[in-house]
């Protein structure tokens, strides 16, 4: 609601070199396997021209994968059975690049310390997809040796005022890549992804109302989806079928409506006197969450798809909003306010329990990565608004703009 609100009223070079900071816990760090990264080996190319396109960012999502930590090598020393056994490490990740006219031929070779291949992979691009190449070899590794892929091909949509109105804004999963995909030249907020990863649905007010949009991850595409309301807004797609959730009103009341992707088959969920707001969809498409006004104060509620069964789910903190569900259904994240301050808070929908995450200064509107391991919010810390990205636990929070201000940040809903 607090979102509906404020919408209405408006590296490794080396490995000794870079210093990457995360944070394993006791639980994770017996899962945790140690590999060996020397600099790639090298043909008519250079270190300075690969390392960061490539390296770092490779070097970066295996770090941050949750299931390795590099192990460091001392220069200048030969890599061999032996010294990987000194430093711990089980595995030895070797990555030959070489280049042939306009592209760059990476192979990458990951073994243990018997020699035994545990991956193997070749890749091809240009210099402008090396970066995308490193998201995809390091996603490649976890898939291989986790049997899911990590969340480093993931996107960020969000919303970013740097250019002098708010737009539409895509993102890499570790930050980088950022671009503008709307060019309404007016407010335009809230974006949300469709299960395919393919388009985004969201609110701009380019006609002088808040109308629904639909554009395609490229920017191509777009389409306004008429509802003859006087209010569209914090549309979300279902996951398993071709309906919108949003926010619609036509007296001043907000409340919860589906629609068709294209603008058929209207129907009204909710028709209580209080707020209704911020609609997010279950994993399986059978639930729908909301915010609702009902009981006094904005707390997260749920229903059925069709608008049956609804039934109240929060009652930790006296104001809460924005809520998310983690990609396996188990948990949702939303903001709530504790101690005059809004935080990320975390719950439990088998055990009912939650904990409160970000810390400093307010903290709103999570998504989850595909990978159900990252959480990405907003958080006005710096004294601007800014999307960060921490881990479930709370740790490892790392802020991903820094120009403008950048909101309502919602994560792609496949890993690749």
């Amino acid at each position: 609601m607090k979102k509906l609100l404020l919408a209405i009223a408006l590296s490794l070079p080396l490995l000794a070199q870079t210093q990457i900071q995360t944070t394993i816990n006791q639980n994770q760090a017996t899962n945790v396997l140690r590999v060996a990264i020397p600099s790639p080996e090298l043909a008519n190319t250079t270190f300075e021209a690969i390392n960061t396109p490539l390296f770092a960012p490779l070097t970066r999502d295996i770090t941050q994968s949750g299931i390795f930590a590099i192990a460091p090598l001392p220069p200048a020393v030969p890599v061999t059975t032996d010294l990987l056994k000194r430093i711990n490490a089980q595995l030895l990740l070797k990555v030959n690049i070489n280049k042939e006219g306009d592209d760059f031929i990476i192979e990458a070779r990951l073994t243990d310390t018997t020699g035994a291949s545990q991956f193997g992979k070749r890749y091809r691009g240009p210099a402008a997809a090396l970066t995308r190449i490193a998201h995809m070899l390091a996603s490649d590794i976890v898939r291989a040796l986790n049997g899911r892929p990590g969340p480093f091909l993931s996107q960020i949509a969000f919303a970013s005022d740097r250019d002098g109105t708010w737009e539409i804004w895509l993102m890499d999963w570790d930050g980088g890549n950022q671009r503008a995909i709307t060019h309404h030249g007016a407010l335009s907020i809230l974006p949300s992804w469709s299960p395919d990863n393919e388009r985004m649905v969201y609110t701009s007010f380019a006609r002088g109302t808040s109308d629904m949009y639909v554009i395609n991850r490229r920017g191509g595409g777009r389409i306004r989806i008429p509802t003859r309301l006087n209010l569209n807004t914090s549309a979300t797609f279902s996951p398993v079928s071709n309906d919108i959730a949003f926010v619609g009103s036509v007296n001043g009341n907000p409340d919860i409506y589906l629609i068709k992707d294209d603008g058929t088959n209207m129907r009204r969920l909710t028709t209580q006197s209080s707020l209704e707001s911020t609609p997010e969809w279950s994993p399986n498409g059978r639930q729908i969450s909301f915010t609702s006004g009902r009981s006094g104060s904005p707390q997260i509620y749920v229903m059925d798809a069709e608008g049956t069964n609804v039934r109240r789910i929060s009652f930790d903190g006296d104001w809460n909003d924005d809520a998310t569900w983690s990609p396996d259904g188990e948990s949702i994240a939303y903001t709530s306010r504790v101690s005059g301050r809004f935080q990320i808070r975390v719950a439990s929908l088998i055990t009912g329990e939650s904990r409160i995450l970000a810390g400093e200064a307010s903290n709103e509107q999570p998504t989850w990565s595909p990978d159900g391991k990252w959480i990405g919010f907003q958080s006005n810390r710096t004294g601007k608004w800014q999307i960060y990205r921490m881990r479930v636990d709370g740790t490892d929070i790392e802020q991903l703009t820094s120009i403008g201000e950048n909101k309502d940040p919602d994560w792609s809903k496949k890993s690749d």
